[in-house]
């Protein structure tokens, strides 16, 4: 039996089966029996917006009558504010369409030849006033990136120029200072000066900005605690 239920259940070959469940209540079922009777309760309207409901409705709601006969429209004409403007608007609109239409069919192919030929002659003019507002444009352009250009050489010129003036002063240093160095032929001689030209560079300096040598300091030091002794001795 419950084969039997899923055979019938089954879709035919080539379709797809797909089960909707309501959420609602379909429309076709009839209304509740709890809700057969029941009135809904009409909610109370403002008189202000009754009246502007009114106005509005009076102005703008308007049934074309059915036939010609205004005895079939339940809302008269004479309640709306706005059929002579529309009607107003009808005929301009229906007397431009006859306006163009008539100057279509009336003209002429010599006419219609002037008229494209004046045509041409209007672009020809709109392309040449074109034309001349962008070359003078492309000139500005290009008088422009040449000043630019022009003075980005000088100032790399200028720089070149400090660069090799440094350069050559601090090749003019050199050479002065060449003179001072030592070479294979001053080597013995620069040897010999520096040992009988000793340098100390231990050295100190007070607040005052005196200057006391590394030896002489040394030698002070060492002689200090001798001079206390002979100085003990002698009393």
């Amino acid at each position: 039996m419950l084969r039997t239920g899923l055979q019938l259940l089954a879709p035919p070959a080539g379709k797809s089966l797909e089960f909707v469940r309501w959420r609602r209540k379909p429309r076709w079922l009839p209304v509740a029996k709890s809700k057969l009777f029941r009135v809904p309760e009409r909610r109370p309207q403002a008189e202000e917006e009754r009246s502007e409901l009114m106005r509005l409705h009076n102005q703008y709601k308007w049934v074309a009558p059915i036939g010609g006969n205004t005895s079939h429209n339940p809302f008269p004409p004479s309640r709306t504010q706005l059929r002579s403007v529309r009607q107003f608007l009808r005929e301009e609109v229906a007397r431009h369409e006859e306006t163009s239409t008539a100057d279509h069919i009336v003209l002429t192919p010599e006419q219609e030849e002037a008229e494209f030929q004046r045509c041409l002659d209007r672009n020809a003019a709109w392309n040449a006033s074109i034309a001349g507002e962008r070359e003078g444009r492309l000139a500005r352009e290009r008088a422009e990136k040449a000043a630019y250009v022009q003075e980005r050489l000088e100032a790399r010129q200028v720089r070149e120029e400090e660069r090799r003036e440094l350069a050559q002063q601090r090749v003019l240093r050199e050479i002065e200072r060449s003179g001072s160095f030592v070479t294979r032929e001053n080597l013995d001689a620069a040897i010999e000066a520096a040992l009988a030209n000793p340098v100390d560079h231990n050295f100190a300096i007070d607040l005052a900005g005196n200057l006391y040598p590394g030896r002489s300091a040394t030698q002070a030091a060492a002689d200090a605690p001798a001079a206390k002794q002979q100085a003990l001795t002698s009393s």
